[in-house]
């Protein structure tokens, strides 16, 4: 079965998985009003891969700005570029995962000029079903008669496709890998894909095996999952998440104030935490 043909075999169960996503508009105070009597709401839009150590940093943010509030809307990445690409959100701070959703939207003209930043290091990650049934051990062994089914996301859409193409391409067994893809609409649809042994493994993000979707959470190990490690970073093109300002926003000078925050020494030891790096400690799937 193709690709393609694939794709369309699962898009219903990713339709599912993205209704019951991670959407909850939060709003959090940080204080007594301003002089004024009015605060200062910031509209941010972050991914649900961030929900935790941005959970973490907004407290921060909030206890030192005291008057201000913060609007945070967690959903799917692929689900919040589209939104801003549609013209259906001018957030006053876009997060992204990666650095192909920041491209898209500034590609399209929505990005306030020399707003664009990196704030936290990510990664990609080789994923396999608890028990790996298939014994994968490296990203090579995806290439091998055994493994029938490779879930990763669209190339064309989300940031760890887009790499994780790279470094099947570099190790040689992208040609040998691709008829046995499933192209996920979404990485939280490879991820959940491999949970439930659709396939058996799947390229992610390196943070989202411990991800949670609940502020105030700690990171928590995958109950169906075994995180066999990092892809190594030398097979692909670094990244990491990026955030900016949108145009249209109400406030960009607030937007602007918090990405500024997010890279911080106080707030990347967060961010480090949630294992967003880009050399773990741990063997690597080499």
């Amino acid at each position: 079965m193709k690709s393609a043909d694939r794709y369309v075999a699962l898009i219903a169960l990713a339709v599912v998985l993205a209704l019951g996503g991670c959407s909850q508009q939060t709003p959090e105070q940080g204080g007594a009003p301003g002089p004024s009597g009015a605060s200062t709401e910031i509209f941010v839009m972050v991914p649900c891969g961030q929900v935790g150590p941005f959970s973490e940093a907004k407290k921060l943010f909030l206890r030192a700005n005291p008057g201000v509030e913060i609007r945070s809307v967690p959903e799917n990445i692929v689900t919040i570029t589209a939104q801003i690409l549609d013209g259906k959100v001018r957030p006053d701070l876009f997060l992204s995962m990666g650095d192909l959703e920041v491209d898209r939207v500034e590609q399209a003209g929505l990005v306030v000029d020399g707003t664009r930043t990196k704030y936290a290091e990510n990664s990609l990650g080789l994923m396999v079903p608890k028990g790996n049934p298939a014994g994968v051990q490296t990203i090579a062994d995806l290439a091998k008669p055994g493994v029938k089914n490779v879930a990763m996301p669209d190339p064309e859409h989300n940031s760890v496709g887009k790499h994780g193409r790279q470094a099947l391409e570099t190790v040689g067994i992208w040609n040998q890998v691709a008829d046995k893809l499933f192209i996920m609409p979404m990485a939280a649809d490879s991820k959940d894909a491999t949970a439930q042994r659709r396939v058996q493994a799947s390229i992610g993000y390196y943070p989202c095996a411990v991800e949670v979707h609940i502020e105030g959470q700690a990171p928590a190990e995958p109950k169906k999952l075994k995180l066999l490690g990092q892809i190594p970073a030398d097979l692909y093109d670094p990244f990491w998440c990026e955030g900016a300002v949108i145009k249209g926003s109400k406030n960009p000078e607030g937007g602007r104030k918090l990405l500024d925050f997010l890279t911080t020494p106080e707030v990347q030891e967060i961010f480090r935490k949630w294992q967003f790096v880009q050399e773990a400690p741990e063997s690597p799937a080499a």
